[in-house]
């Protein structure tokens, strides 16, 4: 019976050439592919410092630690406790064990490893923070006992391949906690540098998650620990970890593959990595298609969803990226009361409707309710009458209500929101995740999911923004290039920017992945978009002479190029001049013709979505369309062919249309700490 470890599959994921290596004994081959400083001393910070915290506190008892921690949880709370716990562990496990090992380590990984234990220390502080220990007889003495467990037990489990083969997964989580509050079991893993591949680090704790469940019959959730992030928690939910169930048996089966393959080394191909910056770094890159075949892609793009699963009713009042939590009461009543009041709004219309639900989104909620046909009401009667049932149920403006496959939609904005930030619509759709060099993130839909532009792709390689002021425009196109540059290293995407406006992207002229100087004049803009057609030009000369058809395969069998990617934010303004209109709106018909085979791609955005900008020219060669809030019905047709955009409540409340099915998105926020990310990718 073959075995493999979850470390052993999860390496499997990141690149199964990689799990062979390693099975072959490269010791080193687990850490190609990491995202990291590398001064982190992950495996000694969780065998020495985490590690013999949890067991000291699991093992309860009369001890002094014990008893000593009791007392610091017992005089101290909020931000008094985290400084407290500080000291505590400081005490008993980070200085004892500097003083026996610090001679062994150089000073900057004492110095990552200092920060990394601070940031283990909020951790535990805001977990601890949200019991009342009043609520127990013995207090924390017994709180203590129920919320840790022995850490790195070893669980295992065994399972079909097939109708005649089996296959064991073994592994040891970092340490389990019980959240009494939620009343969740809750698998936490550490991970001594930055996030990386998020896809691989949520199927490693899916993998956990899965083995316990079936162990137990617990569903638990999880919480990844980056300990060289400046957001270091990554949540996962027990509803959205269920989701990687049906992948599993497709993992156990590739690395059975690889352990089988190993003693027939330069005798068997393997399939290669999804991610080509980790072949770049791979020490093994120069003998690896001698050993395991020549390389190539594991899945195409374009078999790749843009859509992360949905995530049914996420409560949206906490920064948890992930959850499975149903809303809270005070949105359900909300959202009750709400569909309450709409019917009653619609039968005063005589336009009688059956309610059908609801769903909590980041921004609004979207109603559901269908006609009642044998008393005169319809779809279309329901959708004319927006303005009234905006001055009906007191609205600041028209809700957007629309015909869908078995009911009709009402979305009104929520009366609580928050931010939407880049970092949490990343984490929540980094499990499905295009392959692609020039991916980003584009925003939330109503039901939780995270639709991903992916330029690669025939239907959006080239995007069409159009918005009034105030709409969101210029911080769409912000979180568009801190995205691209979050998704890629510079040696993999270059980035143009030109801004007319001059004040979009002042803060970004540091970015690693920039090809020059931001442009902010129309004659600047001519000549940069001349020289990327001229770029485009050479480019297919050269994927003449080698006889392949675009970028993908030139970069399989020649030294790479990177992606372009050219983000206009104001077109508007570089048209006044109508010499310079025509010169413009012919480069980027031309670049937007043949740009993608050649890996050069356009963003371009106006707040003036009138019909002396955006031309059907422009509108041709750019296929993917962004409405944000816009004044009028006939702007929102111009840009998407349709009405519906003049209902939106601005701040990144878009609809996106054009080559993909129409879908209302709320895009997100760009934070320091995501620009400070991109900042420092390499």
């Amino acid at each position: 019976m073959l075995s493999a470890s979850v470390s052993e599959i999860h390496l499997c994921y990141r690149c199964p050439r990689l799990l062979a290596y390693r099975l072959g004994g490269s010791k080193n081959a687990w850490k190609v592919g990491l995202s990291g400083t590398g001064e982190m001393p992950g495996a000694f910070f969780h065998d020495r410092i985490a590690a013999p915290f949890y067991k000291a506190v699991a093992s309860g008892g009369n001890t002094k630690i014990f008893r000593e921690l009791v007392s610091t949880l017992n005089k101290s709370a909020g931000e008094d406790r985290q400084k407290h716990l500080l000291a505590f562990l400081e005490k008993y496990f980070f200085i004892p064990t500097l003083k026996k090992h610090a001679k062994y380590l150089e000073s900057v990984r004492i110095i990552s490893l200092g920060r990394g234990f601070e940031v283990w220390n909020r951790f535990l502080a805001d977990f601890f923070n949200r019991f009342d220990p009043t609520k127990q007889k013995e207090g924390w003495k017994l709180l203590l006992k129920n919320l840790v467990h022995d850490p790195e037990t070893l669980i295992s489990i065994k399972c079909k391949l097939d109708k005649k083969n089996m296959f064991q997964v073994t592994g040891r989580y970092d340490a389990l906690m019980l959240d009494l509050d939620q009343g969740e079991a809750v698998l936490v893993e550490f991970k001594g540098r930055k996030a990386g591949v998020p896809n691989e680090d949520f199927l490693q704790v899916a993998l956990y998650a899965w083995i316990f469940k079936q162990k137990t019959g617990i569903s638990p959730v999880a919480r990844v620990i980056y300990l060289e992030e400046n957001e270091p928690e990554v949540c996962y939910g027990s509803k959205i970890l269920a989701k990687a169930e049906p992948y599993l048996p497709g993992l156990f089966r590739r690395a059975a593959s690889i352990i089988e393959a190993v003693p027939r080394k330069g005798n068997i191909t393997l399939p290669s990595t999804f991610y080509s910056d980790i072949c770049r770094q791979c020490p093994f890159d120069g003998i690896c298609d001698a050993d395991w075949g020549k390389r190539r892609d594991a899945v195409s793009t374009n078999q790749i969803r843009r859509k992360s699963p949905p995530i049914k009713n996420e409560g949206q009042e906490n920064d948890t990226p992930i959850s499975n939590r149903e809303p809270s009461p005070e949105n359900s009543k909300e959202a009750n009361e709400g569909l309450r009041t709409l019917c009653n709004a619609f039968e005063s219309l005589k336009l009688p409707v059956e309610a059908m639900g609801y769903i909590i989104g980041p921004r609004f909620i979207r109603y559901k309710v269908k006609p009642i046909l044998e008393k005169g009401s319809t779809a279309k009667k329901l959708k004319n009458q927006a303005e009234n049932i905006q001055v009906e149920i007191g609205l600041a403006t028209a809700p957007m209500i629309q015909p869908q496959p078995g009911f009709v939609s009402v979305d009104v904005p929520r009366e609580n929101n928050e931010p939407l930030t880049l970092g949490k619509v990343w984490r929540i759709g980094a499990i499905n995740r295009p392959h692609s060099v020039v991916a980003f993130p584009m925003g939330m839909a109503i039901d939780g999911s995270i639709f991903w532009a992916d330029l690669t792709d025939p239907n959006m390689t080239g995007i069409l923004v159009g918005g009034a002021s105030g709409s969101g425009k210029s911080v769409f196109l912000r979180s568009a290039v801190i995205g691209l540059a979050l998704n890629a290293s510079p040696e993999n995407i270059r980035i143009t920017l030109i801004d007319p406006k001059r004040v979009s992207f002042t803060d970004l002229e540091d970015l690693p992945h920039l090809a020059g100087p931001v442009v902010m004049d129309d004659d600047s803009a001519i000549k940069t978009l001349d020289r990327l057609i001229e770029e485009m030009e050479q480019r297919y000369r050269r994927f003449e002479n080698i006889k392949v058809q675009d970028i993908g395969r030139f970069n399989q069998v020649s030294k790479p190029v990177p992606h372009h990617v050219v983000i206009i934010d104001e077109y508007g303004d570089l048209m006044v001049r109508k010499d310079k209109k025509e010169v413009l709106e012919r480069s980027v018909q031309r670049l937007g013709q043949k740009g993608r085979a050649a890996g050069i791609h356009v963003v371009l955005a106006t707040q003036r979505p009138d019909a002396k900008v955006v031309t059907p020219i422009i509108k041709a060669n750019l296929a993917l369309k962004v409405a944000l809030k816009v004044a009028t019905a006939s702007n929102s047709s111009i840009i998407l062919d349709q009405t519906g955009a003049e209902y939106l409540i601005g701040l990144g409340d878009m609809l996106i249309g054009g080559t993909v099915d129409l879908e209302r998105l709320q895009g997100p926020l760009v934070t320091g700490t995501e620009i400070e990310m991109a900042m420092s990718r390499k």
